[in-house]
């Protein structure tokens, strides 16, 4: 395992006793670690934490490794995987994909998944979307694609996070919600 994975890990860990119990977690690699999650849910009111257990480099294999200590332990209601980029050279990628699927399902089983397809364009990412996309059953396993035509890195996460966020509610979106969200 890279340093910098157990590194994060390590730290995520001794913080998840501050985290609460039965909310929202993103668990993620390099482009989740660097999405601005934070700075977009200030302006959005929600009834639930978001806690983003992205890491930067991680790869699907070490995701396994370390699920336990940065998700399971949190007790989320809902996981938002966004993992992939950093396996092109794994042949084992799709394996270790169903494997940690697996390991939530189990140990959360009350606990809805979230499968956020690789953006861009490409064999492999056309490859791993079209796999990972077959382990839903769009009831406790779920399938997000991001669609944005945006060229802008800001217009671009600010689509992305309105897609995304319409799955951090528990109830319907207000009117004056809406404005804000059709403002960001």
């Amino acid at each position: 395992m890279k340093e910098n994975v157990r590194t994060q890990a390590n730290a995520m860990k001794a913080i998840n006793d501050f985290t609460m119990k039965g909310e929202i977690v993103i668990f993620g690699s390099t482009y989740m670690s660097r999405f601005p999650l934070y700075e977009l849910m200030n302006k959005c009111m929600f009834e639930n934490a978001v806690y983003n257990r992205s890491i930067e480099g991680l790869t699907v294999k070490e995701a396994l490794e370390i699920a336990k200590d940065c998700v399971v332990e949190v007790r989320p209601k809902k996981i938002f995987l966004a993992l992939g980029e950093e396996d092109e050279n794994n042949p084992d990628v799709i394996n270790d994909y169903a494997a940690l699927v697996a390991a939530l399902r189990t140990q959360l089983p009350e606990c809805k998944l979230y499968l956020i397809a690789l953006g861009g364009e490409g064999a492999y990412i056309d490859w791993f979307n079209r796999k990972i996309r077959q382990f839903c059953d769009n009831e406790t396993v779920k399938y997000i694609d991001f669609t944005s035509k945006s060229t802008s890195e800001s217009a671009l996460c600010k689509a992305r996070f309105k897609q995304l966020s319409c799955f951090f509610r528990d109830r319907s979106i207000t009117m004056s919600e809406a404005f804000v969200m059709a403002n960001l």
